[in-house]
């Protein structure tokens, strides 16, 4: 399909229609006409809280492995002893009974766990409450019911004229589910929050915005069913949770499938929203759905953020991981590999390294691998990876990352290497007699510069949880070391670990002060120790730009160059620094400055190449809002912001949202002059009851990711 195209749903509701009525069906005596359903009631304050489905504004959503109930209404009294019903169930585009799609449960007097049945709970008059169970394995999405009569030798087939379906989803609480986790407080987390924290920025500077997964937020059910849909997933594939989490990486990206998100970390964003604008997940689904499009735009903090909702959704646990100084390697060489001229200054290579990436976590069994590959499995719906000829990544057991086990599907290399890559520098120079013809040296390999702090939201709390131990043993362990050389096996590089590189007499040390605000001076310096007994003279070199967090260079800020004498075994110091004048206009999003480094030793001839990061952090939005709330009764919450900067903010945007209070919700703004304060007060009307929170977040040319929440209760009228 050409891109950009319209694409149309392929559901097509599949009932007979219904059979018309005969000359006994208008006979005067009532028990002579044919038994015919009138109407389904599915009872969702019965299932509901029984399923764990009831904050779904849908009445017909159940968990596989378990029994649910619903009413059936007929037209006349219904005799249990002479009347026969049968219930059939059709899902997919093209129900059969050989592929589990098309199923005819007889109603007896009791269900058969474990495996699809139906029963008469109770016969009263008219309405006559059924049970039906389904095995823990059965396939999710949505069922279309048709109830088959046979009374007083007739028989009739509901039709057109009464359309009712049920959606089945995975039942994380069923132990027979692949997707069983027995931990109430993490099931309450994993599936049921709707609300939580996504990690980014720098490792010496970790920051967390807000996040709002709304995966029971009104239409997003229908959103995921669709991507199920759209996936091409097999009706066999639907069963487990394996190959759906693996489709929904796919779907969430748009590079393959039209799905949900277009990836753009740079900008501009002229035609669509900037990534760092969204609160959540709600408002992207909801424009793909209601568009058929690919939502502008999106980058990996929105890419894992709508994973986790689409997940939770249709009832995989999950959550979002933070990887700080996270590697991309393209050739499949474990390992990453940094080239730079002779400035120090990164050259062209598809090997990249992000300041943070996010990915996701899903729970489940692996019955596709041997025993104890279960758990938590890493998917990644960023489109930076081409799995399978698509842009897909996972599920990969995180246990086999850990181990260096990357023959492992799915995608373990790549997700290893995100996390234990050794980096290997290698400088490139020219000829002095031939300009044509350059050189390659291996410089240095740093053993511990990939995979810090993996991060993700607390169970139960609003903190940050450190899991790097899940991915990787300590760093400089031999348990550590074995893995990585183990994984480096199996790459395309095996040899990688011949080369030895010399020690060297002076150590090299870059620092910035871990949290400078936006609007102050950036200090940063670069520390020399020499280790020999004869002084060292060193030439070092520094370069600030700005960049992206992917390390994309985004222009220069500054440039600074010094020679400096060390004394044996002394130390020395070269300090840079920018002012707001100088990289305010230059940075980009998520305000990131990157200084390389070049420093060489004259007498050894020990060359030195480096980096490090800053990212300036942004103020928070102050909100205030009534502690207590009533359902359907109007209450306001104001958002406070002050310009910390000495420059003007235009194309100011306020967004504001929160599951069961507020539909996601855009506010543009004149433009804010410096130093000022403003304020915004919206007004709500809660429709859910419980403990709901409240996001809001600010937008401008110069200032971003300036996020805020609140926390409040709303009670029943």
């Amino acid at each position: 399909m050409p891109r950009g195209q319209k694409r149309r749903s392929k559901t097509r509701l599949l009932v007979e229609k219904p059979q018309s009525e005969s000359t006994d069906d208008a006979a005067t005596n009532p028990a002579d006409r044919p038994l015919r359903l009138e109407g389904i009631l599915f009872l969702k304050d019965e299932n509901g809280p029984a399923h764990h489905t009831d904050e779904f504004v849908e009445n017909c959503v159940v968990r596989r492995g378990q029994s649910f109930s619903a009413n059936l209404l007929f037209n006349k009294k219904f005799n249990q002893k002479s009347d026969k019903l049968t219930i059939e169930l059709q899902s997919g585009n093209n129900p059969l009974p050989n592929k589990g799609t098309l199923l005819r449960l007889p109603v007896g007097g009791a269900v058969k766990e474990g495996q699809w049945s139906a029963a008469v709970e109770k016969a009263d008059g008219e309405k006559v409450k059924v049970r039906i169970t389904s095995p823990a394995d059965a396939i999710i999405g949505r069922y279309i019911v048709i109830v088959e009569t046979m009374s007083a030798g007739k028989k009739f087939r509901s039709g057109q004229k009464v359309i009712s379906y049920f959606v089945l989803l995975f039942n994380p609480w069923c132990k027979g589910d692949q997707t069983y986790l027995d931990d109430d407080t993490k099931l309450e987390e994993y599936v049921l929050n709707e609300h939580g924290y996504l990690y980014f920025g720098h490792k010496d500077n970790i920051s967390q915005r807000p996040w709002v997964f709304g995966q029971f937020e009104p239409g997003i059910l229908e959103v995921c069913l669709l991507l199920l849909e759209w996936s091409g997933l097999s009706d066999n594939a639907k069963r487990t949770a394996v190959w759906v989490s693996r489709a929904m990486s796919k779907m969430v990206n748009s590079d393959d499938d039209d799905g949900v998100l277009v990836g753009k970390p740079s900008g501009p964003y002229l035609d669509g929203t900037p990534p760092v604008s969204w609160n959540g997940s709600v408002e992207i689904l909801l424009q793909w759905f209601q568009e058929r499009q690919p939502v502008k735009y999106g980058e990996c903090v929105s890419f894992s953020g709508v994973m986790t909702t689409v997940l939770r959704c249709l009832g995989i646990p999950a959550r979002s991981i933070t990887n700080f100084e996270s590697a991309v390697d393209t050739d499949a060489s474990l390992t990453f590999d940094k080239y730079v001229d002779d400035q120090g200054v990164p050259l062209p290579s598809d090997d990249f390294m992000a300041m943070f990436h996010l990915w996701n976590e899903a729970w489940m069994t692996r019955p596709d691998l041997p025993e104890g590959y279960g758990g938590w499995q890493a998917v990644d719906a960023t489109p930076q990876y081409v799995s399978n000829g698509v842009y897909q990544c996972g599920p990969c057991p995180v246990s086999a990352v850990k181990n260096g086990q990357v023959y492992l599907p799915f995608d373990t290399r790549f997700v290893f290497a995100a996390v234990n890559a050794d980096v290997m520098t290698f400088q490139v120079f020219a000829d002095p007699e031939d300009e044509d013809n350059t050189y390659i040296a291996k410089r240095n390999v740093h053993k511990s510069a990939v995979g810090w702090y993996i991060s993700t939201k607390k169970v139960g709390c609003n903190e940050r949880e450190d899991i790097t131990e899940n991915y990787k043993y300590p760093e400089g362990s031999d348990q550590e070391r074995v893995a990585v050389r183990e994984a480096a096996r199996y790459g395309s590089y095996p040899e990688a670990y011949e080369d030895v590189i010399k020690k060297e007499d002076v150590e090299f040390y870059v620092n910035s002060y871990a949290k400078i605000k936006m609007g102050e001076d950036i200090q940063i310096t670069l520390y020399m120790k020499n280790n020999s007994k004869e002084s060292r003279h060193v030439t070092a070199h520094l370069t600030a730009n700005a960049s992206y967090y992917t390390g994309t260079p985004a222009g220069k800020i500054g440039e600074l160059e010094k020679d400096v004498t060390i004394k044996p075994g002394g130390e020395e110091f070269v300090d840079m620094k920018l002012t707001p004048k100088e990289y305010l206009d230059k940075l980009v999003e998520q305000a990131i400055v990157k200084l390389f480094v070049m420093a060489h030793v004259d007498t050894t001839k020990q060359v030195y190449v480096g980096e490090h990061d800053c990212r300036l952090v942004s103020p928070d939005l102050v909100m205030k809002a009534p502690s207590k709330m009533t359902v359907d009764k109007q209450s306001d919450v104001t958002v406070e912001f002050t310009n910390p900067l000495d420059v003007k903010l235009s194309q100011a945007v306020f967004r504001m949202e929160g599951p069961g209070l507020q539909k996601p919700k855009t506010i543009p703004h004149p433009p804010i002059g410096p130093k000022r304060t403003v304020t915004l007060t919206e007004s709500i009307i809660p429709r859910k009851v419980g403990k709901k929170t409240i996001v809001a977040s600010f937008t401008s040319d110069k200032l971003q990711q300036v996020t805020g929440e609140k926390e409040v209760v709303v009670k029943k009228a």
